[in-house]
Protein backbone atom coordinates (compact mmCIF):
# COMPACT_ATOMS: atom_id res chain seq x y z
CA UNK A 1 0.00 0.00 0.00
CA UNK A 2 1.66 3.12 -0.86
CA UNK A 3 2.26 6.01 1.24
CA UNK A 4 -0.75 7.71 2.98
CA UNK A 5 -1.24 11.58 2.05
CA UNK A 6 -2.05 12.18 5.69
CA UNK A 7 1.52 11.04 6.29
CA UNK A 8 1.80 8.45 9.10
CA UNK A 9 -1.75 8.33 9.62
CA UNK A 10 -4.43 6.67 6.86
CA UNK A 11 -7.62 8.52 7.38
CA UNK A 12 -10.55 6.93 6.37
CA UNK A 13 -13.64 8.86 4.97
CA UNK A 14 -16.80 8.22 7.22
CA UNK A 15 -20.32 6.23 6.77
CA UNK A 16 -21.87 6.45 3.28
CA UNK A 17 -25.27 4.83 4.41
CA UNK A 18 -26.27 7.02 7.06
CA UNK A 19 -24.99 10.38 5.07
CA UNK A 20 -26.73 9.69 2.28
CA UNK A 21 -30.12 9.07 4.15
CA UNK A 22 -29.46 12.14 6.11
CA UNK A 23 -28.58 14.49 2.61
CA UNK A 24 -31.33 12.86 0.63
CA UNK A 25 -34.60 12.08 2.24
CA UNK A 26 -36.18 10.72 -0.86
CA UNK A 27 -33.25 8.01 -0.80
CA UNK A 28 -33.27 4.57 -1.76
CA UNK A 29 -33.48 2.47 1.30
CA UNK A 30 -30.76 0.36 0.02
CA UNK A 31 -28.09 3.15 -0.45
CA UNK A 32 -25.98 0.55 -2.36
CA UNK A 33 -28.47 1.04 -5.08
CA UNK A 34 -27.81 4.13 -5.29
CA UNK A 35 -25.22 3.39 -7.41
CA UNK A 36 -27.13 2.88 -10.16
CA UNK A 37 -30.07 4.34 -9.39
CA UNK A 38 -28.31 7.90 -8.36
CA UNK A 39 -24.51 7.44 -9.15
CA UNK A 40 -23.76 11.67 -9.04
CA UNK A 41 -24.83 11.44 -5.57
CA UNK A 42 -22.31 8.79 -4.34
CA UNK A 43 -19.31 10.60 -6.18
CA UNK A 44 -20.59 14.00 -4.84
CA UNK A 45 -20.33 12.14 -1.33
CA UNK A 46 -17.22 10.49 -1.99
CA UNK A 47 -15.45 13.84 -3.01
CA UNK A 48 -16.67 15.84 0.02
CA UNK A 49 -14.97 13.19 2.01
CA UNK A 50 -12.19 13.35 -0.14
CA UNK A 51 -11.87 16.98 -0.08
CA UNK A 52 -12.67 16.90 3.83
CA UNK A 53 -9.46 15.33 4.20
CA UNK A 54 -9.75 11.42 3.65
CA UNK A 55 -7.11 9.86 2.17
CA UNK A 56 -9.15 6.54 1.26
CA UNK A 57 -12.54 5.97 0.34
CA UNK A 58 -14.91 3.31 0.79
CA UNK A 59 -17.23 1.75 -2.15
CA UNK A 60 -20.48 2.05 -1.62
CA UNK A 61 -20.93 -1.75 -1.17
CA UNK A 62 -20.95 -2.70 2.29
CA UNK A 63 -24.57 -4.29 2.05
CA UNK A 64 -24.04 -5.59 -1.52
CA UNK A 65 -24.69 -9.07 -1.15
CA UNK A 66 -27.65 -11.20 -2.00
CA UNK A 67 -28.57 -11.56 1.44
CA UNK A 68 -28.81 -8.52 2.00
CA UNK A 69 -29.77 -7.11 -0.91
CA UNK A 70 -32.57 -9.80 -1.00
CA UNK A 71 -31.86 -10.30 -5.01
CA UNK A 72 -30.22 -12.61 -7.13
CA UNK A 73 -25.43 -12.58 -7.48
CA UNK A 74 -25.75 -10.48 -11.25
CA UNK A 75 -27.77 -8.05 -9.68
CA UNK A 76 -25.17 -7.89 -6.95
CA UNK A 77 -22.22 -8.09 -9.22
CA UNK A 78 -24.00 -4.97 -11.02
CA UNK A 79 -24.18 -2.83 -7.77
CA UNK A 80 -20.02 -3.71 -7.31
CA UNK A 81 -18.86 -2.55 -10.48
CA UNK A 82 -21.44 0.81 -10.36
CA UNK A 83 -19.72 1.21 -6.80
CA UNK A 84 -16.54 0.81 -8.11
CA UNK A 85 -17.02 2.92 -10.60
CA UNK A 86 -18.06 6.24 -9.07
CA UNK A 87 -15.53 5.80 -6.31
CA UNK A 88 -13.02 5.58 -9.10
CA UNK A 89 -14.22 8.51 -10.83
CA UNK A 90 -14.49 10.49 -7.58
CA UNK A 91 -11.02 9.36 -6.20
CA UNK A 92 -7.86 11.56 -6.61
CA UNK A 93 -4.45 10.75 -7.50
CA UNK A 94 -3.27 9.86 -3.89
CA UNK A 95 -6.61 8.36 -2.92
CA UNK A 96 -6.56 4.83 -1.99
CA UNK A 97 -9.98 3.12 -2.84
CA UNK A 98 -10.89 -0.14 -0.50
CA UNK A 99 -13.64 -2.35 -1.43
CA UNK A 100 -15.93 -2.15 1.17
CA UNK A 101 -17.32 -5.94 2.23
CA UNK A 102 -19.63 -6.25 5.06
CA UNK A 103 -20.78 -10.15 6.41
CA UNK A 104 -22.68 -12.10 4.63
CA UNK A 105 -25.50 -14.14 6.82
CA UNK A 106 -26.93 -17.11 4.83
CA UNK A 107 -27.12 -20.04 7.08
CA UNK A 108 -25.34 -22.08 4.86
CA UNK A 109 -21.40 -21.02 5.50
CA UNK A 110 -19.78 -22.95 1.99
CA UNK A 111 -22.91 -20.30 0.64
CA UNK A 112 -21.36 -17.10 2.00
CA UNK A 113 -17.76 -18.27 1.14
CA UNK A 114 -18.94 -18.93 -2.84
CA UNK A 115 -20.54 -15.32 -2.71
CA UNK A 116 -17.79 -13.58 -0.99
CA UNK A 117 -15.14 -15.02 -3.29
CA UNK A 118 -17.18 -14.05 -6.82
CA UNK A 119 -17.48 -10.67 -5.32
CA UNK A 120 -13.92 -10.58 -4.53
CA UNK A 121 -13.49 -11.12 -8.33
CA UNK A 122 -15.40 -8.79 -9.20
CA UNK A 123 -13.92 -5.98 -7.11
CA UNK A 124 -10.20 -7.11 -8.55
CA UNK A 125 -11.31 -6.95 -12.41
CA UNK A 126 -12.82 -3.13 -11.43
CA UNK A 127 -9.23 -2.87 -10.69
CA UNK A 128 -9.82 -2.62 -7.09
CA UNK A 129 -6.63 -4.19 -4.71
CA UNK A 130 -7.34 -3.09 -1.70
CA UNK A 131 -9.85 -4.41 0.86
CA UNK A 132 -11.89 -3.91 3.89
CA UNK A 133 -13.90 -5.99 5.50
CA UNK A 134 -16.15 -4.55 8.12
CA UNK A 135 -18.70 -4.85 11.15
CA UNK A 136 -17.90 -9.04 11.37
CA UNK A 137 -19.00 -10.48 14.37
CA UNK A 138 -16.29 -13.29 14.43
CA UNK A 139 -12.88 -14.20 13.20
CA UNK A 140 -13.31 -17.78 10.81
CA UNK A 141 -15.09 -15.87 8.24
CA UNK A 142 -12.19 -13.21 8.24
CA UNK A 143 -9.72 -15.43 8.02
CA UNK A 144 -10.79 -17.37 4.90
CA UNK A 145 -11.82 -13.96 2.81
CA UNK A 146 -8.31 -12.63 3.70
CA UNK A 147 -6.88 -15.93 2.45
CA UNK A 148 -9.20 -16.02 -0.38
CA UNK A 149 -7.86 -12.12 -1.41
CA UNK A 150 -4.36 -12.78 -1.31
CA UNK A 151 -4.71 -16.74 -3.33
CA UNK A 152 -5.94 -14.51 -6.51
CA UNK A 153 -4.03 -11.45 -5.88
CA UNK A 154 -0.76 -11.39 -3.52
CA UNK A 155 -0.29 -7.96 -3.98
CA UNK A 156 -4.00 -6.74 -2.35
CA UNK A 157 -3.90 -4.90 0.97
CA UNK A 158 -6.33 -6.37 3.10
CA UNK A 159 -8.08 -4.97 6.45
CA UNK A 160 -10.22 -6.93 8.76
CA UNK A 161 -12.89 -5.54 11.02
CA UNK A 162 -14.91 -6.92 13.48
CA UNK A 163 -17.59 -5.25 15.90
CA UNK A 164 -17.81 -4.70 19.39
CA UNK A 165 -20.02 -3.81 21.90
CA UNK A 166 -18.65 -1.00 24.61
CA UNK A 167 -18.15 -3.75 26.99
CA UNK A 168 -15.82 -5.62 24.56
CA UNK A 169 -18.16 -8.55 23.23
CA UNK A 170 -19.39 -9.02 20.02
CA UNK A 171 -23.08 -9.71 18.78
CA UNK A 172 -22.68 -13.68 19.78
CA UNK A 173 -20.49 -13.12 22.70
CA UNK A 174 -16.99 -13.14 21.69
CA UNK A 175 -14.14 -10.74 23.03
CA UNK A 176 -11.93 -8.19 21.22
CA UNK A 177 -8.92 -9.85 22.54
CA UNK A 178 -10.23 -13.29 21.59
CA UNK A 179 -10.75 -12.19 17.75
CA UNK A 180 -7.31 -10.15 18.01
CA UNK A 181 -5.81 -13.50 19.75
CA UNK A 182 -7.07 -15.35 16.59
CA UNK A 183 -6.20 -13.21 13.66
CA UNK A 184 -2.57 -11.90 14.69
CA UNK A 185 -0.85 -14.83 13.15
CA UNK A 186 -2.90 -14.35 9.48
CA UNK A 187 -0.06 -13.53 7.34
CA UNK A 188 -2.84 -12.59 4.67
CA UNK A 189 -4.35 -9.57 6.95
CA UNK A 190 -2.13 -6.83 6.51
CA UNK A 191 -4.06 -4.70 9.42
CA UNK A 192 -6.95 -5.29 11.95
CA UNK A 193 -9.07 -3.44 14.41
CA UNK A 194 -12.79 -2.82 15.02
CA UNK A 195 -15.38 -0.34 13.81
CA UNK A 196 -19.16 0.49 14.29
CA UNK A 197 -21.14 -0.39 17.66
CA UNK A 198 -19.13 1.85 19.78
CA UNK A 199 -19.08 5.90 20.20
CA UNK A 200 -15.58 7.20 19.88
CA UNK A 201 -15.31 7.58 23.83
CA UNK A 202 -15.75 3.52 24.00
CA UNK A 203 -14.38 2.73 21.00
CA UNK A 204 -10.99 4.51 22.96
CA UNK A 205 -11.39 2.01 25.68
CA UNK A 206 -11.41 -0.82 23.17
CA UNK A 207 -8.06 0.11 21.92
CA UNK A 208 -6.57 0.33 25.72
CA UNK A 209 -7.81 -2.73 26.62
CA UNK A 210 -6.97 -4.82 23.70
CA UNK A 211 -3.34 -6.18 22.64
CA UNK A 212 -2.60 -5.96 18.98
CA UNK A 213 0.89 -7.59 19.17
CA UNK A 214 2.40 -4.87 17.10
CA UNK A 215 0.13 -5.72 14.00
CA UNK A 216 -1.07 -2.47 11.97
CA UNK A 217 -4.33 -1.69 13.77
CA UNK A 218 -7.68 0.11 11.98
CA UNK A 219 -10.23 1.98 14.01
CA UNK A 220 -13.67 3.27 13.18
CA UNK A 221 -16.07 4.42 15.69
CA UNK A 222 -19.71 5.57 15.27
CA UNK A 223 -20.09 9.34 15.65
CA UNK A 224 -21.85 8.39 19.07
CA UNK A 225 -24.84 6.62 19.29
CA UNK A 226 -28.27 6.77 17.65
CA UNK A 227 -31.16 8.56 18.91
CA UNK A 228 -34.78 9.35 17.10
CA UNK A 229 -35.64 13.60 16.80
CA UNK A 230 -38.67 14.35 14.69
CA UNK A 231 -38.84 10.44 13.01
CA UNK A 232 -35.11 10.54 11.97
CA UNK A 233 -32.41 8.62 13.45
CA UNK A 234 -29.60 11.11 14.25
CA UNK A 235 -26.55 10.82 15.66
CA UNK A 236 -25.59 13.71 18.18
CA UNK A 237 -21.70 13.62 18.21
CA UNK A 238 -20.24 16.56 17.17
CA UNK A 239 -17.04 16.93 14.82
CA UNK A 240 -15.11 18.24 17.03
CA UNK A 241 -15.43 15.93 20.05
CA UNK A 242 -15.43 13.14 17.51
CA UNK A 243 -11.92 14.59 16.57
CA UNK A 244 -10.66 14.76 19.93
CA UNK A 245 -11.54 10.78 21.16
CA UNK A 246 -9.59 9.89 17.49
CA UNK A 247 -6.74 11.43 18.33
CA UNK A 248 -6.98 10.08 21.51
CA UNK A 249 -7.05 6.44 19.82
CA UNK A 250 -4.03 7.91 17.14
CA UNK A 251 -1.73 9.17 20.66
CA UNK A 252 -1.93 5.60 21.28
CA UNK A 253 -0.26 3.82 18.26
CA UNK A 254 -3.46 3.26 15.75
CA UNK A 255 -2.18 4.56 12.05
CA UNK A 256 -5.54 3.71 10.70
CA UNK A 257 -8.77 5.75 11.45
CA UNK A 258 -11.79 6.89 9.58
CA UNK A 259 -15.84 6.84 11.23
CA UNK A 260 -18.61 4.53 10.90
CA UNK A 261 -22.20 5.43 11.40
CA UNK A 262 -23.20 9.07 11.76
CA UNK A 263 -19.80 9.99 10.49
CA UNK A 264 -20.16 12.99 7.67
CA UNK A 265 -17.35 14.48 6.05
CA UNK A 266 -17.51 17.58 8.78
CA UNK A 267 -16.15 14.60 11.23
CA UNK A 268 -13.54 13.52 8.95
CA UNK A 269 -12.69 17.59 8.37
CA UNK A 270 -12.17 17.83 11.93
CA UNK A 271 -9.88 14.73 12.37
CA UNK A 272 -7.43 15.81 9.69
CA UNK A 273 -7.40 18.77 10.78
CA UNK A 274 -6.81 17.62 14.19
CA UNK A 275 -4.12 15.37 13.04
CA UNK A 276 -2.47 17.57 11.36
CA UNK A 277 -1.85 20.04 14.14
CA UNK A 278 -0.64 16.98 16.32
CA UNK A 279 3.01 16.54 17.41
CA UNK A 280 4.82 14.00 15.74
CA UNK A 281 4.07 10.66 16.37
CA UNK A 282 6.33 8.26 17.67
CA UNK A 283 6.87 5.39 14.38
CA UNK A 284 5.25 2.60 16.26
CA UNK A 285 2.55 0.12 16.14
CA UNK A 286 -0.09 -0.30 19.35
CA UNK A 287 1.19 -3.05 20.76
CA UNK A 288 -0.66 -3.24 24.19
CA UNK A 289 -3.49 -2.15 26.06
CA UNK A 290 -3.40 -0.58 29.73
CA UNK A 291 -5.46 -3.66 30.92
CA UNK A 292 -3.37 -5.99 33.10
CA UNK A 293 -4.02 -9.40 31.73
CA UNK A 294 -4.58 -12.11 34.61
CA UNK A 295 -3.58 -15.69 33.37
CA UNK A 296 -6.62 -17.96 33.51
CA UNK A 297 -7.19 -20.15 36.49
CA UNK A 298 -9.54 -23.33 37.25
CA UNK A 299 -12.77 -22.05 38.12
CA UNK A 300 -14.73 -22.57 41.14
CA UNK A 301 -13.24 -25.76 41.77
CA UNK A 302 -13.92 -26.84 45.02
CA UNK A 303 -14.15 -30.94 44.16
CA UNK A 304 -11.22 -31.70 46.84
CA UNK A 305 -10.84 -35.94 46.87
CA UNK A 306 -13.08 -38.66 46.84
CA UNK A 307 -16.41 -38.72 44.25
CA UNK A 308 -18.61 -35.47 44.02
CA UNK A 309 -21.88 -36.09 44.48
CA UNK A 310 -24.29 -33.84 42.45
CA UNK A 311 -28.13 -34.03 43.05
CA UNK A 312 -30.78 -32.60 40.22
CA UNK A 313 -33.89 -31.16 41.86
CA UNK A 314 -36.32 -29.84 40.08
CA UNK A 315 -37.27 -25.92 40.67
CA UNK A 316 -41.15 -25.45 41.65
CA UNK A 317 -43.67 -24.79 38.58
CA UNK A 318 -45.41 -22.11 41.04
CA UNK A 319 -44.57 -20.31 44.04
CA UNK A 320 -44.52 -22.50 46.68
CA UNK A 321 -41.03 -23.75 47.03
CA UNK A 322 -41.36 -25.43 50.53
CA UNK A 323 -40.48 -28.85 48.99
CA UNK A 324 -38.05 -27.66 47.08
CA UNK A 325 -35.74 -25.95 50.11
CA UNK A 326 -36.67 -28.69 52.49
CA UNK A 327 -35.29 -31.36 50.09
CA UNK A 328 -32.02 -29.62 49.35
CA UNK A 329 -31.11 -29.21 52.82
CA UNK A 330 -31.69 -32.97 53.71
CA UNK A 331 -29.66 -34.40 50.27
CA UNK A 332 -27.02 -31.70 51.84
CA UNK A 333 -26.97 -33.18 54.54
CA UNK A 334 -27.32 -36.96 53.40
CA UNK A 335 -24.12 -35.87 51.83
CA UNK A 336 -24.46 -33.91 48.44
CA UNK A 337 -21.72 -32.22 47.47
CA UNK A 338 -23.90 -29.47 45.06
CA UNK A 339 -27.61 -29.42 44.88
CA UNK A 340 -27.85 -28.69 40.70
CA UNK A 341 -31.52 -27.23 39.25
CA UNK A 342 -32.23 -27.13 35.61
CA UNK A 343 -32.85 -23.78 33.55
CA UNK A 344 -36.99 -24.47 32.37
CA UNK A 345 -36.69 -27.61 30.69
CA UNK A 346 -38.58 -28.85 27.70
CA UNK A 347 -39.05 -25.08 27.46
CA UNK A 348 -41.67 -24.92 30.39
CA UNK A 349 -41.29 -21.79 32.89
CA UNK A 350 -40.18 -22.43 36.68
CA UNK A 351 -38.52 -20.96 39.22
CA UNK A 352 -35.49 -19.38 38.51
CA UNK A 353 -32.46 -21.65 38.45
CA UNK A 354 -29.81 -19.04 39.19
CA UNK A 355 -32.01 -17.64 41.98
CA UNK A 356 -33.28 -20.60 43.58
CA UNK A 357 -28.91 -21.34 43.36
CA UNK A 358 -28.30 -18.09 44.83
CA UNK A 359 -30.73 -18.83 47.89
CA UNK A 360 -29.25 -22.05 48.98
CA UNK A 361 -26.02 -20.24 49.15
CA UNK A 362 -26.62 -17.29 50.59
CA UNK A 363 -29.01 -18.32 52.99
CA UNK A 364 -28.43 -22.37 53.92
CA UNK A 365 -25.04 -22.80 52.49
CA UNK A 366 -25.30 -25.58 50.37
CA UNK A 367 -23.20 -25.66 46.91
CA UNK A 368 -25.69 -24.78 43.97
CA UNK A 369 -24.91 -25.80 40.51
CA UNK A 370 -27.59 -24.03 38.06
CA UNK A 371 -28.02 -25.06 34.99
CA UNK A 372 -27.59 -22.17 31.96
CA UNK A 373 -29.26 -22.53 28.75
CA UNK A 374 -29.23 -20.42 25.30
CA UNK A 375 -32.72 -20.14 25.08
CA UNK A 376 -34.02 -17.44 27.25
CA UNK A 377 -31.29 -15.03 27.25
CA UNK A 378 -29.08 -12.46 24.72
CA UNK A 379 -25.82 -11.80 25.10
CA UNK A 380 -26.87 -8.33 27.98
CA UNK A 381 -29.12 -10.55 30.23
CA UNK A 382 -26.47 -13.34 30.27
CA UNK A 383 -23.76 -11.11 31.79
CA UNK A 384 -25.73 -9.43 33.70
CA UNK A 385 -26.92 -12.49 35.06
CA UNK A 386 -23.31 -13.76 35.76
CA UNK A 387 -22.75 -10.94 37.80
CA UNK A 388 -25.53 -11.76 39.76
CA UNK A 389 -24.54 -15.10 40.39
CA UNK A 390 -21.20 -14.15 40.91
CA UNK A 391 -21.49 -11.69 43.80
CA UNK A 392 -24.32 -14.01 45.87
CA UNK A 393 -21.30 -16.86 45.81
CA UNK A 394 -22.26 -19.22 42.99
CA UNK A 395 -19.14 -19.37 41.31
CA UNK A 396 -19.98 -23.07 39.40
CA UNK A 397 -22.69 -23.55 36.24
CA UNK A 398 -23.42 -26.10 34.02
CA UNK A 399 -24.01 -24.67 30.34
CA UNK A 400 -26.28 -25.99 27.97
CA UNK A 401 -27.75 -25.15 24.75
CA UNK A 402 -31.46 -26.05 26.11
CA UNK A 403 -34.85 -27.23 24.74
CA UNK A 404 -36.54 -25.13 22.37
CA UNK A 405 -40.33 -24.14 23.05
CA UNK A 406 -42.99 -25.98 22.26
CA UNK A 407 -43.93 -25.82 18.82
CA UNK A 408 -47.81 -24.93 20.19
CA UNK A 409 -45.93 -22.21 22.41
CA UNK A 410 -44.26 -20.73 19.66
CA UNK A 411 -46.95 -18.08 18.81
CA UNK A 412 -46.82 -16.41 22.06
CA UNK A 413 -43.15 -17.31 23.45
CA UNK A 414 -40.22 -16.52 21.38
CA UNK A 415 -36.83 -18.52 21.99
CA UNK A 416 -33.71 -16.27 22.00
CA UNK A 417 -30.68 -18.85 20.68
CA UNK A 418 -28.22 -15.94 20.50
CA UNK A 419 -25.35 -18.39 20.69
CA UNK A 420 -25.17 -22.07 21.60
CA UNK A 421 -23.79 -24.02 24.77
CA UNK A 422 -19.98 -24.04 23.20
CA UNK A 423 -20.00 -20.25 22.73
CA UNK A 424 -21.52 -19.64 25.87
CA UNK A 425 -18.99 -21.61 27.58
CA UNK A 426 -16.16 -19.63 25.39
CA UNK A 427 -18.30 -15.89 26.80
CA UNK A 428 -17.83 -17.28 30.62
CA UNK A 429 -14.01 -17.70 29.81
CA UNK A 430 -13.20 -14.61 28.32
CA UNK A 431 -15.26 -13.43 31.38
CA UNK A 432 -12.85 -15.19 33.21
CA UNK A 433 -9.97 -13.64 32.41
CA UNK A 434 -11.25 -10.35 33.28
CA UNK A 435 -13.88 -9.17 35.82
CA UNK A 436 -13.94 -12.39 36.89
CA UNK A 437 -10.18 -13.39 37.13
CA UNK A 438 -9.94 -12.97 40.89
CA UNK A 439 -12.56 -16.04 41.28
CA UNK A 440 -13.50 -17.74 38.07
CA UNK A 441 -16.32 -19.89 37.27
CA UNK A 442 -16.22 -23.48 37.03
CA UNK A 443 -18.18 -24.25 33.69
CA UNK A 444 -19.30 -27.58 33.17
CA UNK A 445 -21.14 -29.04 30.21
CA UNK A 446 -23.32 -32.40 29.13
CA UNK A 447 -22.11 -35.30 27.25
CA UNK A 448 -24.70 -37.37 25.89
CA UNK A 449 -23.34 -41.37 26.61
CA UNK A 450 -26.73 -42.29 24.90
CA UNK A 451 -26.45 -41.07 21.76
CA UNK A 452 -26.82 -42.94 18.82
CA UNK A 453 -23.73 -41.66 16.58
CA UNK A 454 -21.22 -40.85 20.04
CA UNK A 455 -18.28 -40.01 17.46
CA UNK A 456 -20.55 -36.79 17.48
CA UNK A 457 -20.87 -36.27 20.50
CA UNK A 458 -17.45 -36.85 21.33
CA UNK A 459 -16.14 -34.58 19.21
CA UNK A 460 -18.74 -31.93 19.98
CA UNK A 461 -17.45 -32.54 23.72
CA UNK A 462 -14.05 -31.86 22.61
CA UNK A 463 -15.02 -28.27 20.89
CA UNK A 464 -16.57 -27.50 24.33
CA UNK A 465 -13.66 -28.56 26.48
CA UNK A 466 -11.72 -26.54 23.84
CA UNK A 467 -14.16 -23.34 24.67
CA UNK A 468 -13.15 -23.44 28.69
CA UNK A 469 -15.97 -26.61 29.90
CA UNK A 470 -13.95 -28.56 32.59
CA UNK A 471 -16.18 -31.40 33.80
CA UNK A 472 -19.22 -32.89 31.95
CA UNK A 473 -22.35 -34.61 33.44
CA UNK A 474 -23.85 -37.27 31.16
CA UNK A 475 -27.68 -37.97 30.37
CA UNK A 476 -28.22 -41.71 32.93
CA UNK A 477 -26.87 -44.77 32.33
CA UNK A 478 -28.49 -47.86 32.29
CA UNK A 479 -26.63 -50.40 30.59
CA UNK A 480 -23.18 -51.35 29.44
CA UNK A 481 -23.10 -49.61 26.03
CA UNK A 482 -23.47 -45.88 27.89
CA UNK A 483 -20.74 -47.32 30.46
CA UNK A 484 -18.75 -48.28 27.54
CA UNK A 485 -19.11 -44.62 26.26
CA UNK A 486 -17.64 -43.23 29.57
CA UNK A 487 -14.76 -45.08 29.67
CA UNK A 488 -14.15 -43.83 25.95
CA UNK A 489 -14.95 -40.23 26.80
CA UNK A 490 -12.49 -40.45 29.90
CA UNK A 491 -9.62 -41.75 27.09
CA UNK A 492 -10.12 -39.02 24.80
CA UNK A 493 -11.11 -35.77 26.74
CA UNK A 494 -9.32 -34.47 29.37
CA UNK A 495 -11.61 -32.72 31.78
CA UNK A 496 -13.24 -35.48 34.60
CA UNK A 497 -16.54 -37.03 33.83
CA UNK A 498 -19.83 -37.42 36.48
CA UNK A 499 -21.87 -40.29 35.31
CA UNK A 500 -25.76 -39.29 35.52
CA UNK A 501 -27.89 -41.75 37.69
CA UNK A 502 -31.37 -41.52 36.96
CA UNK A 503 -33.50 -44.03 39.44
CA UNK A 504 -36.84 -45.27 38.06
CA UNK A 505 -39.28 -45.37 40.46
CA UNK A 506 -42.23 -47.15 39.37
CA UNK A 507 -43.68 -48.93 35.81
CA UNK A 508 -45.79 -46.38 34.82
CA UNK A 509 -42.25 -44.35 35.01
CA UNK A 510 -40.17 -46.53 33.42
CA UNK A 511 -43.10 -46.34 30.49
CA UNK A 512 -43.16 -42.67 30.41
CA UNK A 513 -39.20 -42.20 29.73
CA UNK A 514 -39.34 -45.38 27.13
CA UNK A 515 -41.95 -44.15 25.44
CA UNK A 516 -41.39 -39.92 25.70
CA UNK A 517 -38.22 -39.09 26.83
CA UNK A 518 -35.81 -39.04 23.46
CA UNK A 519 -32.23 -41.04 23.57
CA UNK A 520 -32.63 -42.74 27.42
CA UNK A 521 -34.14 -46.20 27.39
CA UNK A 522 -34.55 -48.38 30.45
CA UNK A 523 -33.74 -52.10 29.89
CA UNK A 524 -36.53 -54.53 29.97
CA UNK A 525 -35.72 -56.55 32.92
CA UNK A 526 -35.64 -53.16 34.59
CA UNK A 527 -39.08 -52.46 33.76
CA UNK A 528 -40.30 -55.83 34.92
CA UNK A 529 -39.11 -55.78 38.42
CA UNK A 530 -41.62 -52.37 38.79
CA UNK A 531 -44.34 -54.32 36.83
CA UNK A 532 -46.22 -55.73 40.18
CA UNK A 533 -44.46 -53.50 43.17
CA UNK A 534 -46.07 -51.47 45.21
CA UNK A 535 -44.92 -48.06 46.50
CA UNK A 536 -42.68 -49.47 48.97
CA UNK A 537 -41.38 -52.19 46.98
CA UNK A 538 -40.44 -50.09 44.27
CA UNK A 539 -38.73 -47.60 46.23
CA UNK A 540 -36.34 -50.56 47.37
CA UNK A 541 -36.11 -51.74 43.75
CA UNK A 542 -34.86 -47.96 42.60
CA UNK A 543 -32.37 -47.95 45.22
CA UNK A 544 -31.23 -51.42 44.07
CA UNK A 545 -31.20 -50.49 40.54
CA UNK A 546 -29.76 -47.00 41.22
CA UNK A 547 -26.96 -48.56 42.72
CA UNK A 548 -26.60 -51.48 40.14
CA UNK A 549 -25.94 -48.49 37.55
CA UNK A 550 -23.47 -47.21 39.68
CA UNK A 551 -21.75 -50.66 40.29
CA UNK A 552 -21.75 -50.48 36.25
CA UNK A 553 -19.85 -46.66 36.42
CA UNK A 554 -18.02 -46.58 40.15
CA UNK A 555 -14.39 -47.53 38.15
CA UNK A 556 -14.41 -45.58 35.58
CA UNK A 557 -16.75 -41.89 36.66
CA UNK A 558 -14.97 -39.28 38.44
CA UNK A 559 -18.12 -38.31 40.32
CA UNK A 560 -22.12 -39.25 40.55
CA UNK A 561 -24.89 -36.41 38.52
CA UNK A 562 -27.82 -38.02 40.76
CA UNK A 563 -31.32 -37.00 38.79
CA UNK A 564 -34.10 -36.58 41.66
CA UNK A 565 -37.40 -38.37 39.37
CA UNK A 566 -40.58 -37.07 40.28
CA UNK A 567 -40.06 -35.45 43.79
CA UNK A 568 -38.99 -38.56 45.18
CA UNK A 569 -35.81 -36.67 47.03
CA UNK A 570 -36.13 -39.91 49.94
CA UNK A 571 -35.01 -42.42 47.35
CA UNK A 572 -32.09 -40.15 46.49
CA UNK A 573 -31.02 -39.85 49.75
CA UNK A 574 -30.76 -43.68 50.33
CA UNK A 575 -29.06 -44.09 47.31
CA UNK A 576 -26.29 -41.47 48.59
CA UNK A 577 -26.63 -43.14 52.03
CA UNK A 578 -25.42 -46.27 50.21
CA UNK A 579 -22.60 -44.42 48.15
CA UNK A 580 -21.19 -43.08 51.43
CA UNK A 581 -21.08 -46.73 53.18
Amino acid sequence: MKEPKNGPILLFDGAMGTYLAAKYEDSVVRCELSNIQYPQRVIKAHREYIEAGAGAIKTNTFAANTFSMGTNLDDVLAVVDAGCKCAQEAAEEDTLVFASMGPILHDDQQKCDEERHALIDRFLRNGVTHFLFETFGEAPALKEAARYVKSVCPDAYVITECSVAPDLYTQSGVSAQSIIDALRDVPEIDAYGFNCTCGPLHMVRVVKSTEFYGKPVCIMPNAGYPTVVGGRTVFKSTPDYFAEQLIKIAQAGVKILGGCCGTTPEHIRAAAQALKALPALKDTSVKTGSRIRVPQRDGGQEWGTGKPIAVELDSPLDADGAFFTEAAQNLARAGADYITIADCPIGRARADSSMLAAMLKTKYGIRALPHLTCRDRNLNASKALLLGLHMQGVRNVLVVTGDPIPNNRRGEIKSVFQFNSVLYAEFIRDLNRTIFAEAPFTVMGALNVNAQNFDAELAKAKRKEEAGMSCFLTQPVYDQRAAGNITRAKRELHAPVWAGVMPVVSYKNACFINNELAGIDIPAEICERFKEADRQQAAKIAVETALDTIELVKDIADGYYIITPLKRADIVREIIKELKA
